[in-house]
Order: C-alpha cells, then sequence, then structure tokens
C-alpha cells in the first residue's frame, strides 16, 4: 500500500509539474514574443511586428499543447483509469491535436505534407528552417 501511494503521489506531482511547465511555456512565449517585435519595432521593421509576434506565440502555444496532453494522458490512464475518464481523454487529445495541426498549419502557411516544397532550395541541406 506504501509503494502504491507513494507512485500516486509522484504521478501526481509530475501532473502538477507539467501543467506549471505548460503555464510558464505561455507565459514565457508571450514575454518571448512581445520582446522580440519590441527589437523589431526599434529596428523599423514595420512589416515584420505582426508576422514575427504570432510566429514565436504559436510555437509556444504548441509547446504548451503538447505538455496539457502528457499530463492529462497521466491523469487518465494513471490516477483514473476508468472508461469515462478515457473517453473524456480520448476528446481533448482529439481536440488539441486539432488545435496544434490548425497552428501547425498558419506558422508554416502550407500542409504539413508540403512543407518540402515550401521550403527554399537551400533550407534542407542546412537544416533550417
Amino acid at each position: 500500500m506504501i509503494i502504491g501511494s507513494a507512485m500516486e503521489a509522484l504521478v501526481t506531482w509530475t501532473i502538477v509539474g507539467l501543467e506549471l511547465a505548460a503555464l510558464a511555456v505561455i507565459a514565457g512565449g508571450f514575454a518571448w514574443s512581445a520582446g522580440k517585435t519590441f527589437i523589431i519595432y526599434i529596428r523599423d521593421r514595420r512589416e515584420q511586428r505582426y508576422a514575427s509576434f504570432r510566429r514565436e506565440l504559436g510555437r509556444s502555444t504548441l509547446i504548451a499543447l503538447e505538455l496539457l496532453v502528457a499530463a492529462d494522458i497521466l491523469r487518465s490512464l494513471v490516477l483514473e483509469p476508468s472508461l469515462s475518464n478515457i473517453a473524456v481523454l480520448g476528446a481533448l487529445v482529439a481536440i488539441r491535436t486539432f488545435l496544434s495541426f490548425s497552428i501547425d498549419v498558419e506558422l508554416d502557411g502550407c500542409w504539413p505534407w508540403e512543407r518540402a516544397k515550401a521550403r527554399p532550395q537551400g533550407a534542407a541541406e542546412q537544416g533550417t528552417l
């Protein structure tokens, strides 16, 4: 019984840690995006301000969504394994996957399977993008 209780506490703290990490990524991503946009504003590159802010904020949002999915998986499968919780988990993962996919398409401007065609010629060999 003690081992089960210790394992439950470890999983609970892991879930809390993942959720706090997601919150930190969102807040840090916003701060990073705003700072980068401010630097671009100072350099007077008007055409890049919004696009840069949106791209950086979208990237941090994607990372936060992944952390939240991991926390939900642990909560549903380890702490409270029931058919209704697994159904809710499936719905949450589906919604978050759709959001991630949508944000990814917005950031890249193309479907994931068209990314190789959308890259500049030298970017694929250099590892950029």
